[in-house]
């Protein structure tokens, strides 16, 4: 791949990143997940308790020129299985902190302790701050969503016959919107969580800060393997009054489609304020890719349930859980049919007036944007 096509794609993934934060920028101070104030209420067996210990993995995307990246989380839990989300929590650990650019190819126990016996599937933590090492100096970082709920794919089973781990697989990418003399970074993030079969668990894995290389294990090699998703566009159309992309899942895994992006190539990335999220999407068409796979663009869809009195908190729990799911090796193509305005108004909830048209004979990059999953194409627009 071409360095000008790496750079274009690379902007491409920021300016999707930041739109599926618009939400949060819109509704100040609401979260995509609820937070993980723990409790210990939970439903479990009544046998004898056993040990689990949690370990962490990081295969980070980052940058030219950063070379650390810290997080600091809190309030590490456990959910068992068959009880309600807002019950069933034990917490493991109330914080710590890691340099994840350490854990490549790398575990590391981060907590270890007994818990009741019983099948649990769920982990959750807070990201409470992070910071980049960049060029040698230290930026803070703006994370959009803090709170992680964690699936334990397949469940894990602890009592006191045998040792238990998970070890999640947290998947940062930083970007920096901004520039190299003037960096401003924004990190995105997903995370799954799997069980180490007991027969891997050693007593130095069951010590927290123990570290692992996982280069060589079969387990982990499988569970590469087995659980990915990628999506590709094949084709792409769009003209003043259209657009039309077809994407397809190459991965082992289905993945959601959740939103698309149309920006003139000339869109220039815009450094984000303090603590705020990047403003980058002003000369942007964003589409919510709904369950049917038809498109809507997001401004509307704010501006309805606003008009209808829907409450921030509901119309960000529908853009989180919406999209459309798109299964391993199968391919969908998403519409709309309406006339396409560039721009977006991130403070103020109204009708978007004043934006820019498709210009036919230009180009522009069409990006999508699942979960564990982006992909762009150039366009050159039609009539």
């Amino acid at each position: 791949m071409s360095t000008k096509k790496n750079i274009i794609l690379s902007g491409a993934a920021a300016l999707v990143v930041a739109a599926s934060i618009l939400a949060v920028a819109i509704f100040s101070g609401v979260s995509l997940l609820p937070n993980a104030n723990t409790t210990n209420n939970t439903t479990t067996s009544s046998g004898a308790p056993g040990t689990l210990s949690v370990l962490l993995t990081d295969p980070p995307h980052v940058p030219l020129g950063v070379t650390k990246v810290y997080i600091a989380y809190s309030n590490l839990a456990v959910h068992v299985s068959e009880a309600g989300n807002q019950s069933g929590w034990t917490l493991l650990k109330s914080g710590g902190s890691i340099e994840l650019l350490s854990t490549v190819d790398v575990s590391q126990t981060i907590s270890s302790v007994k818990i009741a016996a019983g099948e649990y599937n769920l982990l959750r933590f807070n990201i409470s701050s992070a910071q980049v090492t960049y060029n040698g100096k230290n930026y803070t970082a703006f994370v959009p969503r803090s709170a992680l709920i964690v699936p334990i794919v397949g469940g894990i089973e602890v009592n006191a016959s045998k040792p238990s781990a998970t070890i999640i697989n947290i998947q940062p990418t930083v970007y920096n919107i901004g520039s190299a003399s003037n960096p401003e970074f924004i990190i995105r993030h997903w995370a799954k969580a799997f069980p180490v079969p007991s027969s891997q668990v050693t007593e130095e894995e069951e010590q927290e800060g123990h570290r692992l290389s996982l280069i060589g294990k079969a387990w982990w090699t499988d569970v590469l393997e087995r659980f990915t998703s990628n999506a590709v566009i094949t084709s792409a159309n769009l003209t003043p009054t259209s657009l039309s992309l077809t994407v397809k899942d190459t991965g082992s895994q289905s993945t959601k489609l959740r939103l698309v992006v149309v920006s003139p190539l000339a869109t220039p990335l815009m450094a984000a304020e303090h603590d705020r999220p990047p403003a980058v999407l002003l000369g942007s068409a964003i589409f919510i890719v709904l369950p049917n796979a038809t498109l809507l663009p997001i401004q509307k869809y704010i501006l309805a349930a606003h008009q209808q009195g829907v409450g921030a908190e509901d119309v960000v729990t529908a853009l989180a859980s919406g999209g459309y799911n798109l299964t391993a090796g199968a391919s969908a193509t998403l519409s709309y049919k309406g006339t396409i305005t560039l721009g977006f108004n991130l403070h103020i909830v109204q009708p978007l007036q004043g934006g820019q048209s498709i210009v036919p004979g230009q180009q522009y990059l069409v990006s999508v944007l699942g979960d564990e999953a982006l992909a762009s194409q150039v366009v050159v627009a039609g009539q």
